[in-house]
């Protein structure tokens, strides 16, 4: 077959174009890949702020089944995908965690970013388990809530309630597992 055999021969040299300027190039995982400003910005760009002390939501990409935050980055051909929480940790000691160290949620929510006392501190794996053992939340490697939802689904309830913006009654319903007629989901 020709080019003069199709029926539109001009698509054929676009086609051709088209396949070699978009060519995707392989990115490269990056576990110490660097933030930049803009990056930052980005990240910061997907919290969604309670008043007063309360929590700091991630409202973006959710990883399953756990149920926390992830964000990705990337500079040129190289590209990082870390848990929202342990970036936010990363910022707020301006650098890298080693790989020992664990984030503790003190206010027990997967979505919580806000790196203080109250919601999230740096931890090891033994004290985190038994921190939660204490709370009575560890009955599994992946409990449901109160209302027989996962950790998954209930962050995608809360992501969902707040993904335009703090709404103290949408957040509560989505924590509740409750309609805004307050009838169970």
């Amino acid at each position: 077959m020709t080019v003069a055999d199709v029926p539109f021969p001009g698509l054929v040299d676009l086609a051709v174009e088209l396949r070699c300027s978009t060519a995707a190039r392989p990115r490269v995982s990056d576990p110490h890949l660097n933030p930049s400003r803009r990056t930052i910005d980005s990240f910061w760009s997907h919290v969604v702020r309670s008043p007063g002390d309360g929590c700091f939501w991630w409202v973006s990409s959710i990883s399953s089944p756990d149920g926390y935050g992830r964000f990705n980055y990337a500079s040129g051909s190289r590209q990082r995908t870390v848990l929202a929480h342990r970036f936010a940790m990363e910022l707020a000691i301006d650098g890298p965690l080693d790989d020992d160290v664990v984030c503790e949620h003190k206010c027990n929510e997967p979505l919580c970013v806000r790196v203080d006392d109250r919601h999230l501190v740096r931890s090891t794996q033994s004290e985190n388990v038994r921190y939660a053992v204490a709370l009575g939340r560890l009955a599994g490697p992946l409990p449901l809530d109160q209302h027989g939802r996962s950790r998954y689904q209930r962050s995608l309830d809360i992501r969902a309630a707040l993904i335009n913006g703090y709404d103290p009654e949408a957040l509560y319903r989505a924590k509740m597992n409750v309609g805004p007629q307050g009838l169970l989901f």
